[in-house]
């Protein structure tokens, strides 16, 4: 039985109902006793309420079934994070860990009737705090110090993206059951791929089975086949003679094999658990060649080349993270042709449900244990309860298909190596104990055949050069933290880079949830801009990026425009360049893919879902085929065509030099095959006299088009100055909207060049099928918009009247 529903908060002397998933901050936010502390800078009144204790109880009456089984157990699946559990006042145990599951066997304490359940959890911030007073430990200078003693999420501490807001609640599943002739723990299915063939071995994990007691195996294939054997001492062996293989994203299908585990006592059923396996083989080669290592996926034996990015909790206070909102967050990321994400390490293992889709997507998931930015001492309490945590976690995802890897870290290797923190042999040791020694060695045992990597960005350990670039992945931020041009992304030939981005600001409707604009918060530097940027210089950074790249926005919706398009044209230049060196180059994983909260930060997707330019610019620079230009050299232009499919592409590259007028002064055609899995150039121009000017640079362009069979696959536009030093005319977009069945048609031309048009809508939200494009003069771009929500009965003038259009450069304003 789920206990989820009618428990009780208790603050003080005040008492107020909530139901699991469950937390201090949300439950006072929601009864309005606590402010948002997402408006203005109001976080100091959440930080401050973090400093309580709470407790929560709930009365329960449990069934015959529970009362009279041979055991019963008590499962939290999540307690955030230091408490104490009572059942009927007699102490249950103390709970130290957020990322474990808290299992208590409670038969010989339950009564018929009411039953009090009480968990009392004391302030994560305060033990912070005396603890790093007793024994300083390094750790992310954005955060709360002392953080990294605690076994909790360490982004709610704060992070250069977040707030301080160390919660404390229940905030994963509360159950009861009883159990009578056994229970399965769990199961473990291994593959073996031989001639066709794929042999299942899986291994059951039993207890208190009784004399007669038996184990079997079952497997439903995806067509609806159904085969039964036993399982010996807890291992079945079972033969799948015509596999359907589960392939990554854009390779293949995701079929997926139904697995159960029963136990049987005498002819009743006594337990069972079900997972879901795919068919494949997963793994990461590290083949020496030419440049050093690979570091490249590999599905079945193919080699993948990683397209996505990373993801961070979807929010500060966890039960506002519900499974819809993350099947939306990761629709989002497969709309925008992801195969790929990166779980980061200083969040939370994500809930099942976060797998599954990936599963059924056929998205790798890069899986980082959670462990970031922080030194660890090994104290004996400390590491019996990390090592619960991975057995927990390893055993719960690691039968999912699309887990790829396992990573120890992230970026703690390369903190000790560079971050110039002071000297703590302890500690530094205990890093080797812990993700070179403990970790593996755990993982050896549960799940042996998913690839482990020590620490991102690494080379594989020891502290061997683990920012070096011949053997690993890596994480480039040169550009951005160091004030390098955009330009300096196109100088290093990466193996894989795991992280890499850009600031911009959230949409203005986000903007305006948390800012007051009669007060005068929209200023970029302004008290409330400033608690909601929260990289160190990060508003220095942005106005020195954006004074190199365009001219001084007029307004501040002009700016968060601006910060949009100068980071979607960042991080386009450089996957575009990471494509181009298929090969040498195998993963791109951008920073970040959401925000935790309304935030200036580097994500994609801001909090509340709304696409920023670098989500619309996602869906072209990871198209499964893409046309590029490398414009290095403004005099020499080179067009390559990066194929990621299985089949071999042919097409015909379209390429056409323009005025500012987007009048046509040159047009070359080249006919290419681009072999499968490959980067071939197609088409290499000389334009040293039609640029060999200031004044010709500044008012002409490159814009190129991929097709096939005459249908254009992959387009693009390259500028041979910055866009601020582009001599743009004013231009004028006009809209003609057409309303079908299910989508409105949006079809749109220009008297001019026009770049970046962005399209969005007033009083409302919208994904539309493209955004952020350019515009050829009178050469027309369709979009389409889906005809839901409130927009279903829209007529086309009404969508017209509520539609905003902006483009960068000089503009005549529509009405």
């Amino acid at each position: 039985m789920l206990l989820n529903d009618q428990w009780t908060m208790v603050d003080g002397e005040r008492r107020y109902d909530c139901r699991v998933p469950c937390s201090a901050l949300d439950t006072l936010i929601r009864e309005g006793v606590l402010p948002d502390p997402y408006y203005r800078d109001q976080e100091r009144i959440g930080t401050e309420a973090c400093e309580r204790d709470y407790v929560f109880e709930k009365t329960f009456t449990p069934g015959r079934e529970e009362l009279e089984s041979d055991e019963t157990l008590l499962t939290f699946r999540g307690i955030d994070t230091l408490g104490r559990v009572t059942l009927n006042g007699r102490l249950l145990g103390e709970t130290d860990n957020m990322h474990r599951v808290w299992e208590y066997s409670v038969r010989d304490l339950l009564r018929p009737g009411q039953n009090i359940l009480r968990v009392e959890l004391r302030s994560a911030l305060r033990e912070a705090r005396e603890m790093q007073a007793r024994r300083p430990l390094q750790g992310s200078t954005e955060t709360f110090p002392g953080y990294p003693h605690l076994r909790k999420a360490h982004y709610m501490f704060g992070w250069d993206w977040g707030p301080v807001l160390p919660d404390a609640g229940i905030w994963r599943d509360v159950s009861l059951r009883g159990y009578r002739g056994g229970r399965i723990l769990n199961l473990n299915v291994r593959q073996r791929h031989e001639q066709g063939k794929v042999i299942l071995t899986c291994r059951i994990e039993s207890k208190d089975l009784r004399p007669g007691g038996t184990l079997r195996f079952t497997v439903l294939s995806p067509d609806g086949e159904c085969r039964t054997v036993p399982a010996e001492e807890g291992k079945a062996v079972l033969t799948i003679d015509h596999p359907r293989l589960w392939w990554v994203r854009g390779l293949g299908e995701q079929p997926l094999y139904t697995c159960r585990a029963e136990l049987w006592d005498g002819d009743r059923l006594a337990d069972e658990k079900e997972i879901r396996v795919g068919l494949r083989t997963l793994t990461v080669s590290r083949e020496k060649d030419a440049q050093g290592r690979e570091f490249c996926f590999m599905c079945n034996g193919i080699r993948v080349f990683a397209m996505g990015g990373n993801y961070i909790p979807e929010d500060q206070l966890l039960p506002k993270i519900t499974p819809e909102r993350t099947r939306r967050l990761l629709e989002d990321c497969r709309r925008a042709n992801f195969n790929f994400i990166r779980v980061w390490g200083g969040g939370f293992y994500p809930d099942d449900d976060f797998y599954d889709w990936c599963d059924e997507n056929g998205l790798m998931v890069w899986q980082d244990f959670m462990f970031a930015c922080s030194a660890y001492v090994l104290r004996p309490e400390f590491e019996k309860t990390v090592k619960q945590e991975i057995r927990d976690n390893v055993i719960r995802i690691r039968n999912h298909p699309s887990l790829a890897l396992w990573c120890g870290n992230n970026e703690i290797e390369s903190a000790w190596m560079y971050w110039n923190w002071p000297e703590d042999p302890e500690a530094k040791q205990d890093y080797l104990r812990l993700f070179e020694e403990i970790i593996p060695e755990q993982l050896r045992e549960l799940d042996p055949d998913t690839f482990y990597w020590p620490s991102s960005p690494s080379t594989g350990g020891g502290f061997r050069d683990p920012c070096g670039n011949e053997g690993g992945d890596m994480h480039y931020w040169a550009v951005w933290h160091n004030f390098k041009p955009i330009e300096a992304f196109r100088e290093t030939l990466y193996r894989f880079c795991s992280e890499y981005g850009f600031e911009s600001l959230p949409d203005m409707k986000t903007i305006r949830s948390f800012a007051d604009e009669s007060l005068g918060d929209l200023e970029l530097s302004g008290t409330v801009m400033e608690a909601h940027q929260k990289c160190n210089r990060g508003t220095e950074k942005i106005r020195y990026y954006l004074a190199q790249m365009v001219n001084e926005p007029e307004s501040f919706p002009r700016l968060v425009y601006c910060s949009q398009l100068v980071q979607a044209e960042c991080i386009r230049s450089n996957v575009e360049h990471m494509r181009r060196h298929r090969g040498i180059c195998m993963g791109s994983s951008y920073w970040q893919i959401n925000d935790s909260n309304p935030v200036i930060s580097w994500s994609g997707i801001d909090c509340y879902g709304r696409w920023k330019a670098l989500h619309y610019a996602a869906r072209r620079f990871y198209a499964p085929v893409l046309l590029s230009c490398d414009d290095t050299d403004p005099g020499f232009c080179a067009l390559t065509v990066t194929n990621d499919t299985r089949e071999v592409f042919r097409g015909q590259i379209v390429c056409r030099l323009r005025d500012r007028h987007a009048r046509v002064l040159l047009e070359e055609r080249a006919d290419l095959s681009a072999p499968a899995f490959g980067s071939v150039c197609g088409l290499r121009l000389d334009l040293r006299n039609e640029t060999r000017t200031p004044e010709k640079q500044k008012s002409l362009y490159l814009e190129y088009e991929l097709l096939e069979q005459g249908v254009s696959v992959s387009r693009g536009t390259t500028l041979f100055v910055r866009p601020k030093d582009f001599d743009f005319l004013p231009g004028e977009v006009s809209v003609k909207v057409r309303k079908e069945e299910k989508q409105f048609r949006l079809t749109l031309v220009s008297d001019v060049f026009v770049k970046s048009v962005c399209l969005s809508l007033r009083n409302g939200d919208a994904v539309f099928s493209d955004n952020w494009f350019d515009l050829h003069g009178a050469e027309p771009v369709t979009v389409t918009l889906p005809r839901e929500g409130e927009l279903t009965d829209l007529s086309p003038e009404e969508l017209e009247r509520r539609l905003q259009i902006e483009h960068y450069g000089p503009s005549v304003h529509r009405s």
